[in-house]
């Protein structure tokens, strides 16, 4: 029995096949590619893929990835979710993903991946998902989606990617891809924007979770470590010692109020 909805990843040996029901695939981290009747594209953060049955379509990893998979019957016995699918599904085709979305699409898929059994919470996940989508979409085909400035980069989909990320490595090509930039333009335009490099920006996101971790919670440098993307506590204290002039266990005794990464 084919599952509603999944999170797997993709080997990097490349497949294809079709299949008797409609599939929508998201990236989630890492990267993937897809090939929808000769087009070739990524498909990872903010991108996903529509394909309506019996689309024939080859897909592989790239490296390390994880993507969220939704098998949808074409035929739904719900009238309200029906209309939905069908406006869906007239075609096969990628979509990108507003950073609204994106971080919709990547907490429920958090709770389908940590309870697999729940058929449920699977169902509520991916019809939310399959709503969410579909009104995003029509609020694009209707003009209403954000203006972007040319040439700037949309900050609330880096800063919404770097939080759902914070505990990984984050590579600037990820970033990049977010955006639809090469690494070398992305790193360019952020400097230029910014007046620092990704990986400047990243780490201030990281000590400055750690700071707010040791101002409201009693838990362990270790964990805050971890949880905020450093390879251990000598990491974190390194760091923290480093850009702010005071260890990690000093500022949770007295928190300076006028540091700020």
């Amino acid at each position: 029995m084919v599952k509603q909805a999944e999170v797997i990843s993709l080997p990097e040996s490349a497949e294809h096949h079709d299949h008797n029901h409609h599939q929508l695939v998201f990236g989630l981290e890492g990267a993937t590619e897809f090939d929808i009747a000769g087009h070739t594209k990524p498909v990872g953060s903010g991108i996903g893929c529509l394909l309506p049955c019996a689309t024939d379509h080859a897909f592989r990893g790239v490296g390390d990835n994880s993507i969220v998979v939704l098998n949808l019957a074409p035929i739904n016995p719900d009238q309200l979710l029906q209309p939905r699918i069908d406006a869906l599904f007239n075609q096969s085709r990628f979509i990108h993903c507003s950073s609204e979305l994106q971080v919709l699409i990547a907490a429920l898929s958090r709770e389908m991946q940590k309870n697999p059994d729940d058929a449920l919470l699977q169902s509520a996940c991916s019809n939310a998902i399959v709503c969410a989508l579909q009104r995003h979409l029509d609020q694009q085909l209707a003009g209403y989606h954000r203006v972007r400035l040319p040439g700037k980069i949309n900050m609330d989909v880096i800063d919404n990617y770097i939080t759902l990320h914070i505990e990984r490595k984050i590579r600037v090509s990820e970033l990049a891809g977010l955006v639809f930039l090469s690494s070398s333009q992305f790193f360019d335009r952020f400097r230029l924007q910014t007046g620092m490099t990704p990986q400047q920006y990243i780490l201030n996101k990281r000590l400055k979770g750690a700071q707010d971790a040791l101002t409201l919670t009693d838990d362990p440098l270790i964990e805050i470590a971890g949880r905020f993307g450093f390879t251990n506590q000598s990491a974190l204290t390194r760091a923290f010692t480093q850009h702010l002039n005071i260890s990690p266990a000093r500022y949770r005794k007295s928190p300076p109020s006028a540091i700020q990464p």
